[in-house]
């Protein structure tokens, strides 16, 4: 779990980063979607024109999320600038062997234009003709190439430079070698995703072939949020969202309009109402207006030191801001994921049982995309909920939507509290915590030594009377990731457990005092 966990601190930066770009879409988003002209109208051209520079800067940082994780992930202190451009030459090359030994009969949504490689001519017939692309590999595609950059870092240290190749030095070798193991990795990948996506495509299928079963809608809730984590988003949208595994319509002049948001779209324009469409968006709402401000709110009453409590408070509030009128489910996700598992897990059974609820309550309510690119839309609203007001037929809908929400605040609110507060540290009550408590205050000096312990979901920050007692060696063996000296006192990384060993170790220092 410390290893699990240091990867959240590694990653700190490329979340902050994609936080902010989602933030900056949205704003975006918010001054030039046609959809929101019912509330407001922006004319002004310079501001027209800020909005969609702030866009597209921000759908790069969006798009190619993954490849700012590897750079970071094979970053080093030392000779850092040669290990990260180790990596890039490694995902180049996994990329180009994905290019040309992949299998070309799957869906085009299965290929994205990544780094803008592609590949229209060649002397080989098999691939002559069209465009050829590298399937989309994600998150997945990243681990691959990180693990063997870092391995071919290592393996480069041990390079002797003498002998008949002396002028490739330990950086050349570190890359030819990365540039090896990566063009294996890319052919094998090449060779094995055909039966991975034929496993996919039998539970689209399975999914799609009765959409008002809400055990079906709740399967693809479960799909979509982890394809989205692994920036796979695209293979699970696309079928339902845009063509027409998410069901078809025939429109007033006979056009048949395929997939869930398009047909929301096209009813929406009609005005006429009564479709099943929106069952693939319909959660969303819950999700981005009270389920993830409920989890976030959690997360700053977790915080018993005042000072920083008032410190994070302007990070929170604009991270609700974002949740409600943009969405920030994606790097919300990611930390989950390294901080708190199990957290993770209930989020994503909650997404899926949301999905089958609404299917079961008869209660639709989708939204209109911008594009048929899936990466930058931004479904479940503030703000398009707003819109939607003044539509009759979704009245009661709104309704069932906002008392579903609320109830769904409370719990991620209770549920997030509940996690940190008894379940993030030995889970199965082994008496560890007492054991690790014991020792840490051992380790800060002892009882008499300590002033004060705050804590919060990630650190315990510790006021000491004399710093000389402190034990480093001896933190670091207990579990902490790193300790770091700061105005506030001593803060000690010790991850998900931190506020249950903080309790623990404040509960050892009222037994010294009695």
């Amino acid at each position: 779990m410390k290893k699990w966990y240091s990867f959240l601190e590694v990653l700190s930066f490329p979340l902050k980063l994609l936080f902010m770009a989602i933030l900056f879409y949205g704003i975006g988003n918010i001054l030039t979607n046609d959809v929101f002209s019912s509330l407001f109208v922006i004319d002004n051209e310079y501001v027209i024109l800020f909005a969609e520079a702030l866009m597209r800067i921000s759908s790069f940082f969006i798009l190619y999320f993954p490849f700012i994780f590897l750079i970071r992930l094979v970053s080093k202190r030392v000779n850092g600038a040669n290990s990260i451009l180790t990596g890039i030459i490694g995902y180049i090359t996994f990329l180009v062997f994905l290019l040309f030994f992949q299998d070309q009969n799957l869906p085009n949504y299965a290929y994205s234009a990544t780094l803008g490689l592609s590949v229209s001519s060649s002397k080989l017939a098999a691939i002559s003709g069209a465009t050829r692309y590298p399937i989309q590999t994600g998150l997945i595609g990243i681990v691959i190439v990180t693990i063997f950059t870092r391995l071919s870092l290592r393996q480069s240290k041990n390079r002797l430079e003498n002998g008949f190749l002396s002028f490739i030095d330990k950086n050349l070798f570190g890359v030819l070698l990365n540039m090896f193991y990566c063009a294996i990795a890319g052919l094998f990948i090449a060779m094995l995703w055909p039966y991975l996506f034929a496993m996919y495509n039998d539970i689209i299928n399975f999914i799609a072939s009765d959409t008002t079963n809400p055990i079906n809608l709740a399967i693809y809730g479960i799909f979509d949020r982890v394809f989205s984590v692994l920036n796979l988003g695209n293979l699970i949208r696309q079928p339902f969202w845009f063509r027409s595994l998410g069901g078809s319509i025939m429109n007033m002049v006979g056009e048949s309009i395929v997939g869930d948001v398009n047909i929301w779209s096209a009813v929406i324009n009609s005005g006429v109402m009564g479709s099943q469409t929106g069952k693939f968006i319909t959660p969303y709402y819950v999700l981005n207006i009270f389920a993830i401000p409920g989890m976030l709110l959690a997360f700053q009453t977790l915080n018993t030191d005042k000072l920083e409590r008032r410190k994070y408070r302007t990070f929170i509030f604009l991270a609700i801001i974002v949740s409600m009128f943009t969405g920030c489910l994606l790097p919300l996700e990611i930390v989950l994921l390294l901080l708190c598992p199990l957290l993770f897990v209930f989020h994503i059974l909650y997404t899926a049982g949301l999905f089958g609820l609404f299917q079961i309550l008869g209660v639709y309510l989708g939204f209109q995309a911008r594009s048929t690119s899936v990466v930058y839309e931004t479904p479940g609203t503030l703000l398009e909920l707003i819109s939607y007001l003044g539509i009759n037929n979704l009245q009661n809908d709104i309704i069932i939507i906002c008392i579903v929400g609320i109830i769904s605040f409370i719990l991620y609110f209770v549920i997030t509290r509940i996690y940190f507060g008894a379940l993030a540290f030995d889970l199965f009550n082994t008496g560890k915590t007492e054991t690790i408590a014991k020792d840490m205050v051992d380790a800060l000096g002892g009882s008499a030594n300590i002033k004060m312990i705050y804590s919060s979901c990630l650190h315990i920050t510790v006021q000491l009377f004399d710093a000389s007692l402190l034990n480093v060696q001896q933190v670091h063996r207990l579990g902490a990731n790193k300790l770091l000296e700061t105005r506030a006192g001593l803060v000690i990384d010790f991850g998900a457990g931190s506020r249950i060993v903080a309790k623990a170790m404040n509960k050892v220092l009222r037994e010294t005092l009695r």
